[in-house]
């Protein structure tokens, strides 16, 4: 995927995350382990305000790195299930709006080291998000079968 369509793709979450949401009865609903509709939500808030700090650090600060993070520690550190999903919905839309522009100013020839994956470049880091936000909106959509 260019960046690009990536690039696109992220940009568009906040309106397919909405929509998908809307078609729901009860957003807060679990599936047995899985997390609700509404924390996914939360999730892409997350996933985007940490791709933004990725891309800061490659434009600003490379040497620094990057690192992974466990994403059910997040979820059980800010309580995704106790947060309210409008509030969520609109956090995307600032999350991506801040991405989008930092993403804009993210050299294609700059680099940085991931604790875990090795050198990313800016296309790769958005490649991931743009990969996590259309599986993490395949999850939120799955609830409407219901």
């Amino acid at each position: 995927m260019a960046r690009r369509a990536a690039t696109d793709e992220i940009t568009r979450g906040p309106d397919a995350a909405e929509a998908a949401i809307g078609r729901l009865h009860d957003p807060m609903r679990r599936l047995g382990e899985t997390w609700s509709a509404s924390e996914y939500v939360w999730h892409l808030v997350d996933l985007m305000r940490i791709s933004s700090e990725r891309l800061l650090t490659l434009i600003h600060e490379p040497d620094r790195g990057i690192t992974g993070f466990d994403e059910n520690a997040v979820t059980e550190a800010r309580r995704y299930q106790r947060l309210s999903t409008t509030v969520g919905l609109i956090s995307l839309r600032t999350a991506t709006r801040d991405w989008a522009e930092t993403a804009s100013t993210a050299p294609a020839g700059a680099t940085v080291t991931h604790d875990e994956l090795g050198e990313m470049g800016a296309l790769e880091i958005i490649r991931r998000t743009a990969h996590e936000i259309h599986h993490h909106l395949m999850d939120i959509d799955r609830y409407r079968e219901l």
